[in-house]
């Protein structure tokens, strides 16, 4: 525990100290952040109406209760200690596997700076804290691959995910995700299995059913948050011609003429949006969903300016206006299966390589990656020139194997299966994919770090060895 402790606080003031050098410790207002600051808790009616749930809220109730006057500096604080707990129950549990020391520096480094934190650290909103907090759900679980686990811990995993969902819903997929990671272990029996991943779905699975059923008390719609499908809609709508939208049932066709109506309109009234908006009748309204890009450039503007406001005229409450939303959202994807199809594919292709491209282009890893180039070219060198009883020397132990297996399911499937949970609804924007990618270059550089040191322990095996061989010659 203080080898714990003494990590903590060490990664908190690196932290700090980084961020208040490259000015990311100002706090920082987004068009998100009055959601969250403004949210009222007046009555049990006014918080299931909110399209945020209530965790980081209460964050910031907390935060303006101990700094009073600065609890949005407070909250940056806040984001970094949830960073450096992370980091360090990382490098501890890297540690643990038997991972070397300048591994473990390095992925709890590349942790520490990864792209949303960098981004998102002093913004007032959930990007930077959720993500923080779904990483220490990933190295719980990690655990559970090292060691045999019991109840209390598993319940411990439940209640982390539980927590990160109330932060960010966009983290609901961690739910199937930690369950599908647990029944993966292949050290114990079938049957135990099924009965850790039970225990590790309860807690968050009880505590979603229960939002939903006092938000079916309080505002009868049992969802999780009357936020999401106006995502979603500005999406499927632009899938279809504006006649397809206006032929869709009851009232339904009315919303979707409504819809048709603004974006053109909109288009006509200002020259900016022609490009984004104007969606009338095409000859073959398939080729709607060939082009991801056209789609995402277009969904800011048709989510705020076409679907909410064509919607709320209609149902000017919020929890109704959603349910509409809901609705038109299934009745277009039952209707139009394959062009949702293929969106979906194409958003998740997009999500993949641009969380890619952005961690390669962060400032830091940038430098690091060509670094990395240039070590792996020679350690290729000294590798070739040597003997082949060098080559054949040169393995990692079991106990290496073994983590970098656990780490390439782990960084591989959280990764997909975010990106795959958001592409459902909104395009897998940068922010979104960016946190999907958080493991990418922890994964990376223990896999560079560890296979670095099983070379030079095998090159330098190998180099005695041929000494010893040119002694005894020579003593012949």
């Amino acid at each position: 525990m203080r080898r714990f402790l003494l990590t903590f606080l060490a990664a908190f003031f690196i932290l700090m100290g980084t961020c208040w050098a490259t000015n990311r410790f100002a706090p920082h207002l987004v068009p998100d952040s009055p959601s969250y600051t403004e949210y009222s808790f007046e009555s049990a009616e006014t918080v299931a109406s909110q399209i945020r749930t209530l965790g980081y809220p209460v964050l910031l109730r907390l935060s303006g209760i101990v700094g009073e006057r600065n609890a949005n500096q407070t909250m940056v604080l806040i984001h970094i200690a949830l960073q450096a707990m992370a980091v360090t129950l990382l490098a501890c549990e890297l540690r643990a596997w038997g991972a070397t020391r300048t591994a473990t520096i390095v992925a709890a480094a590349s942790l520490a700076i990864g792209c949303t934190f960098w981004d998102h650290v002093n913004t007032i909103a959930t990007d930077a804290p959720a993500m923080s907090l779904a990483v220490v759900v990933g190295v719980l679980l990690l655990r559970t691959y090292r060691v045999a686990s019991d109840g209390k811990w598993l319940a411990l995993i439940g209640t982390f995910t539980a927590v990160v969902i109330f932060i960010r819903p966009a983290y609901l997929v961690l739910i199937p995700w930690s369950v599908l990671i647990v029944l993966g272990r292949p050290s114990s029996l079938v049957s135990r299995r099924f009965v850790e991943a039970s225990m590790v779905a309860v807690v968050p699975v009880v505590m979603v059913l229960a939002w939903c059923g006092f938000r079916f008390a309080a505002v009868s719609d049992f969802g999780f948050l009357p936020f999401g499908h106006q995502n979603m809609a500005a999406v499927t709508t632009q899938l279809l011609d504006a006649d397809e939208l206006e032929s869709l049932p009851g009232d339904l066709g009315t919303l979707g003429a409504n819809i048709a109506d603004r974006r053109v309109e909109m288009a006509a009234a200002d020259r900016e949006y022609s490009d984004g908006l104007d969606l009338r009748p095409v000859p073959n309204a398939e080729q709607r969903a060939d082009s991801y890009t056209t789609i995402e450039n277009r969904w800011d503007a048709m989510t705020y300016m076409v679907v909410i406001p064509a919607a709320a005229e209609l149902e000017p409450d919020s929890v109704r206006q959603h349910q509409l939303l809901a609705r038109m959202d299934q009745t277009i994807v039952t209707q139009y299966p394959s062009r949702y199809a293929k969106w979906f594919a194409l958003a998740v292709r997009r999500g993949v390589w641009g969380s890619l491209a952005d961690t390669i282009m962060h400032p830091i890893f940038f430098g690091v990656a060509l670094l990395g180039i240039a070590s792996l070219c020679w350690g290729c060198w000294r590798l070739l020139s040597q003997s082949s009883e060098a080559t054949l020397a040169t393995r990692m132990n079991a106990g290496r194997w073994r983590l970098l297996a656990t780490l390439t399911v782990i960084t591989l499937s959280y990764w997909l299966s975010n990106i795959a949970f958001v592409a459902l609804t909104s395009p897998p924007i940068g922010r979104f994919s960016d946190a999907a990618a958080v493991w990418i270059p922890v994964w990376l550089t223990v896999v560079v770090a560890e296979g670095y040191a099983s070379f030079s322990i095998s090159l330098s095996n190998a180099s005695s060895s041929s000494g010893d061989k040119s002694d005894a010659s020579m003593s012949e």
